[in-house]
């Protein structure tokens, strides 16, 4: 029995040891913090790539596309920066140069349509497509983690448990009566 409370604790505190968020008292706990501002979430690059694609299927000129994702969806609002500064005819490179990686992902499926002002919205919805097959994989790459995560706690705790009140009992059980 002493051996089934000896594993229990032991288990725990791998547990609590393994999930890094140990609970500490500071002298501050008590005084209320001001909360970080909501980060502001964005559409997925492949998403987005069907748009302007739609966009530029409809007869839009890359500015006005540009114009119209970054004011309406969310997370892309530096696109009309570009937009404004495509308007004062400033190089494509410098227009793109201050804009934050994710937005950036755009760039390089925009810049053909630019450069050569040639329809481009099959080469856009490649470019989405290539994108979601992407997502894919990364996502199957993080459920795979997850699983490999999940094995060390699931072990830590149903193993002793299996010791404690599947081995133990039919050991006992098979020990001659004292």
């Amino acid at each position: 029995m002493m051996a089934c409370l000896v594993a229990g604790l032991l288990a725990g505190l791998a547990v609590w040891m393994w999930s890094g968020n140990p609970v500490v008292h500071s002298p501050d706990a008590g005084r209320s913090r001001p909360e970080a501002p909501p980060t502001e979430q964005r559409e997925s690059p492949s998403l987005v790539l069907e748009m302007c694609a739609t966009l530029l299927e409809s007869g839009l000129p890359v500015r006005s596309v540009l114009e119209i994702v970054g004011g309406h969806v969310p997370g892309y609002a530096p696109l009309t920066r570009v937009s404004r500064a495509l308007e004062l005819n400033v190089d494509w490179d410098r227009a793109w140069s201050p804009m934050p990686a994710t937005v950036r992902e755009l760039e390089p499926s925009l810049r053909f349509t630019q450069l050569s002002g040639a329809p481009a919205a099959k080469l856009l919805r490649s470019a989405a497509a290539s994108g979601r097959k992407r997502e894919i994989r990364e996502a199957e790459a993080r459920g795979a983690e997850f699983g490999i995560k999940l094995v060390i706690p699931l072990g830590l705790c149903a193993l002793p448990a299996f010791v404690c009140l599947g081995v133990v009992p039919i050991v006992i059980s098979l020990l001659p009566d004292f």
